[in-house]
């Protein structure tokens, strides 16, 4: 089969390698579609930064936005079948340590990233793509594969928004217009939240917010972020703040919006550290301050949301490749960043 590798930094092939075999409780799914995901490029290029044992570990087999459809199944796999259509989870939890047996498999002892940092587990920009059966889900009928492959990303900004005081008619702020902030606010929206100000630089992709959910566009180009958030908020400030710009210079601005008792939820990575941060607001606003990098059984409930028509994730796919032009999808991320939001490789 074919697979796209990071061999080494700023060097990306396309390679034969053999079809895998599932194992008892393990399932092989020919992909249908893999999103490019902004670490992808980091690792393709040699610039992700996370430390701390997360670097990338050469060659890197990518890719973890997928969706595909079961074409084998091993001896005692007993929940899904040859034909399902299916996504799966971005990291492997083994379900035996301690951790995971609680419930907290994004702890897990033997925990491996799914085609990205550190020993991960093999990627999805391949044409077949192996993974245990607990960690993958069945896409409902009428929900498209391609719409399927962009639960991951929103699946993070769902997750912390989660994590944090979001609830129906809770007014939200959204830094950034790509798919982890876009899906996560849609289905925040969804599900019931309130007046939503979504804040970019690009004019085309706060145009797909409005389509996703935004009750406000904030152009920072051209508009002062907080004397907007005081004007739609009567001066009280927002009940909860999902910054994916992963902006250093932001953080403090951010604590400035926030109500009292408010959430600031970051699921962008810095990749540095911020010493002039001014934790002492957050402490005197009672303020609450969560790191959400995703976690597994997070699929299930936005496949719901797809499924009931309660979201549409579909207009954050802006660019389609077939897989054979990969690489130039990869470079497109970079000369297309006016307008792309989430560039869709099919198979």
């Amino acid at each position: 089969m074919k697979v796209l590798v990071a061999y080494q930094p700023g060097e990306l092939r396309m390679v034969e390698m053999d079809r895998p075999v599932p194992g008892p409780r393990e399932i092989l799914a020919k992909v249908a579609h893999c999103g490019i995901c902004a670490t992808d490029v980091a690792i393709a290029a040699g610039t992700l930064k996370l430390g701390a044992g997360m670097d990338p570990i050469y060659p890197v087999r990518i890719g973890h936005e997928w969706s595909g459809v079961i074409v084998e199944t091993g001896s005692e796999a007993w929940r899904l079948k040859v034909g399902d259509r299916i996504i799966s989870d971005t990291g492997y939890s083994c379900g035996e340590c301690e951790y995971c047996l609680r419930g907290d498999y994004q702890s897990c002892v033997n925990g491996r990233a799914i085609g990205t940092t550190g020993a991960c587990w093999p990627g999805a920009f391949a044409e077949y793509m192996l993974m245990p059966e607990r960690l993958t889900y069945r896409v409902p009928d009428n929900v498209p594969l391609d719409e399927a492959a962009l639960v991951e990303p929103s699946s993070i900004g769902l997750y912390g928004l989660t994590r944090s005081q979001m609830g129906p008619g809770q007014n939200l702020l959204v830094v950034g217009t790509g798919p982890i902030g876009l899906g996560g606010m849609a289905c925040a929206k969804g599900m019931g939240a309130g007046k939503v100000i979504l804040a970019g630089r690009k004019d085309k992709k706060l145009a797909v917010g409005k389509t996703m959910g935004a009750d406000v566009l904030v152009n920072t180009t051209r508009e002062n972020l907080f004397d907007v958030v005081m004007r739609e908020t009567g001066g009280r400030g927002m009940d909860v703040i999902l910054d994916t710009t992963g902006s250093a210079e932001l953080f403090n601005d951010m604590l400035e919006m926030l109500r009292p008792s408010g959430t600031l939820v970051i699921p962008g990575f810095y990749e540095q550290e911020i010493p002039s941060a001014n934790l002492d607001r957050l402490i005197a606003k009672n303020c609450t301050l969560v790191g959400a990098a995703g976690t597994p059984n997070m699929g299930r409930p936005i496949l719901d949301l797809l499924s009931n028509g309660h979201v549409s994730l579909k207009p954050m796919i802006t660019d389609r490749y077939p897989f054979e032009k990969a690489r130039e999808a990869f470079a497109a991320v970079k000369e297309r960043n006016d307008s792309r939001i989430k560039i869709m490789v099919d198979f």
